[in-house]
């Protein structure tokens, strides 16, 4: 029910989807009917050891949400947020907590989906820093007449919030933002921009304009071309300049992707990740299996591992399939799952997790499953199927590529108990 109940509440986490949670309090709420001590409340913007009194916006009998009113306690994990625009961007939800109390909220969030112990719990590993690692941004232009804004959703609503800057950016983001900025103002309300980072510069892909919208990348392109934009797409086609660039770490195997194809968001961090995957993987482990092998991200460090045996890389949309099979031309690339029994399978599905068929596919490993997942709910899921077809969880990585959000990247690893 909506209402405008006043409520005070103690907050003891940090809870998946970013906001704050706690219990209220007793015989302090204005709302009427029966006292609700005890009821969970989740807060945006709130922080763990705190008392805060909320607004309340929505409530059922054992669960409510709220918007923050007043810190009557602060916590010990409060820190100033050092963007103005967080509580009103949506970009970012932890800005307001230290780091270390970031990555323990991520650990706890990740043992909580796995039904670990924190005796034998996950393991927390920082990925890069905790400021400037973004290299892949989506941003989206605002209504109005040019020049318009360009920012980001705003927090709980489909409104943009101008940022003409952003502490989460690279510096090679923050260099070619002003340029990507003025081009934008002119363009549609609504119109989506995808920024790629990579070792020649930024990937620019504006989504589909019509002929007013393409006579202005013809007017602009020169102008974005000298600003640190290496290339420039419109709708996914190449428009000028490159038409791609290569996102991988330093001294990493090469990986080109347009801007809107997908790859980590952060260079440093995603060498974290692949190196975590390689130690998962193991030496010499016979014929590999990768599922969602997206543009070869992974495929390209695991081709040297796995030989003399094979890669079998499968990715079903055909434009990354083309850019793993430059990226990794050693491994065996298809659209669809192939009907091979692997020693390991690599699984690196979307947000919403494998599908029926991939897991069925992974689950014919021999001897392990490594489980590479952007979202520990749709994870324990596909967990309890995996450990329900003979397997067990030996080891849980919480990985931090996206400080300052809630965003956590799992890897966990399944080893064959019984014999498929």
């Amino acid at each position: 029910m909506e209402n405008s109940s006043l409520a005070v509440v103690e907050i003891d986490s940090l809870a998946p989807g970013g906001d704050a949670a706690g219990r209220q309090i007793a015989g302090n709420s204005s709302s009427a009917g029966a006292d609700n001590e005890g009821r969970v409340v989740f807060v945006p913007l709130a922080a763990p050891g705190e008392r805060v009194r909320v607004q309340l916006v929505r409530e059922k009998e054992r669960v409510a949400w709220g918007e923050l009113v007043s810190v009557e306690r602060a916590g010990p994990d409060r820190v100033p947020a050092p963007c103005p625009l967080f509580g009103s961007c949506g970009g970012c939800q932890w800005q307001h907590v230290t780091i270390e109390a970031q990555r323990r909220a991520k650990k706890t969030i990740v043992e909580r989906a796995l039904g670990l112990s924190a005796d034998h719990g996950a393991e927390s590993i920082a990925a890069g820093p905790p400021f400037g690692y973004r290299d892949r941004a989506k941003l989206a232009v605002g209504p109005g007449p040019a020049p318009r804004p360009l920012g980001f959703r705003a927090r709980r609503s489909h409104e943009i919030v101008d940022v003409p800057s952003c502490p989460l950016f690279s510096p090679a983001l923050d260099t070619a933002l002003p340029a990507v900025r003025a081009y934008a103002s002119q363009l549609p309300a609504g119109t989506e921009i995808d920024l790629q980072a990579g070792a020649e510069g930024v990937h620019v892909n504006a989504g589909q304009l019509d002929g007013n919208g393409a006579a202005l990348a013809r007017r602009e392109a020169d102008r974005l071309l000298a600003a640190g934009v290496a290339g420039l797409s419109i709708g996914g086609k190449p428009f000028a300049g490159r038409p791609d660039v290569d996102v991988a770490e330093r001294g990493g195997a090469p990986l080109r992707v347009p801007a809107g194809g997908f790859s980590q968001v952060g260079r440093a961090g995603n060498r974290v990740l692949v190196d975590r995957v390689l130690e998962a993987v193991g030496a010499a482990p016979g014929t590999v299996l990768e599922l969602y092998a997206g543009s070869g991200n992974f495929t390209r460090e695991l081709v040297a591992l796995a030989a003399p045996a094979r890669v079998h890389a499968s990715e079903g949309d055909p434009a990354a399939v083309a850019r793993g099979a430059r990226a990794a031309p050693d491994a065996t690339w298809s659209a669809r799952i192939p009907d091979i029994t692997a020693d390991v399978v690599v699984l690196d599905p979307p947000r919403e997790g494998a599908d029926a068929a991939h897991l069925t596919a992974a689950t014919r490993a021999r001897r392990r499953i490594v489980y590479v997942s952007c979202d520990p709910q749709t994870l324990s899921r596909d967990a309890r199927r995996i450990t329900a077809a003979g397997f067990r969880l030996t080891r849980a990585l919480a990985i931090d590529l996206m400080p300052q959000t809630f965003h956590v990247e799992v890897l966990a690893s399944f080893d064959r108990t019984l014999d498929p």
